[in-house]
């Protein structure tokens, strides 16, 4: 059951190098076209986040897969209506998450990690309320940012000089894995949302 991105890393090590390409051309096609079908990456991203915090909190055993898939269902069933109201609250877990994984790494913890947790997720959201247009672009960014770069890592695992090279320098500075992914995040940001003005759509 993958509940960590370290369980995530051990699953893309052990799939089959196959396995990156899909995800490269889902990743590619979200990051250019996910302003096109952003509902259904929320929908699906819910689904995703709902089976990863059960298996986080569900005890291991033979059932824990199902009752974690079980619970994303839930949750993408939940987040589809009304979707417009969904993608805030995805911006504002989104946030949480990313705020929970740094200050983890900042040795906080107690009180004042859930604080701060807490205080990021209610201003994401109220953010991602403001500026609903702008959160639907960088939620899909960057979740076609993730499995791009997941792809690209199965294909990296093959070749253990480079994937060595790679772990040491994400080992050495936590800033590599986020730049790594703010930097796709980012140019697809911008290349969808001079998409949406020039098509003059309204998310």
């Amino acid at each position: 059951m993958i509940t960590s991105v370290q369980d995530w890393l051990a699953f893309l090590r052990d799939s089959h190098t196959a396995t990156g390409f899909p995800l490269i051309v889902g990743g590619l096609a979200l990051m250019l076209f996910g302003w096109r079908v952003w509902k259904i990456a929320v929908v699906l991203a819910f689904g995703v986040l709902g089976t990863f915090v059960a298996g986080s909190f569900i005890p291991s055993g033979e059932n824990q897969l199902t009752y974690s898939l079980g619970c994303g269902v839930a949750c993408a069933l939940l987040s589809s209506w009304p979707t417009k109201y969904s993608v805030s609250a995805l911006g504002g877990v989104l946030g949480a998450f990313v705020t929970y994984a740094y200050l983890e790494r900042f040795g906080m913890s107690g009180g004042m990690l859930w604080g701060g947790v807490g205080t990021a997720l209610v201003m994401c959201t109220a953010l991602a309320i403001i500026n609903r247009r702008h959160v639907v672009i960088l939620v899909t960014a960057f979740l076609g940012a993730v499995l791009l770069m997941s792809g690209l890592v199965t294909w990296l695992m093959t070749m253990p000089a480079l994937f060595g090279t790679f772990r040491s320098m994400a080992a050495w500075s936590m800033i590599v894995v986020p730049f790594l992914v703010l930097v796709p995040t980012v140019m697809s940001a911008f290349y969808q949302i001079a998409e949406v003005r020039r098509l003059q759509i309204e998310l």
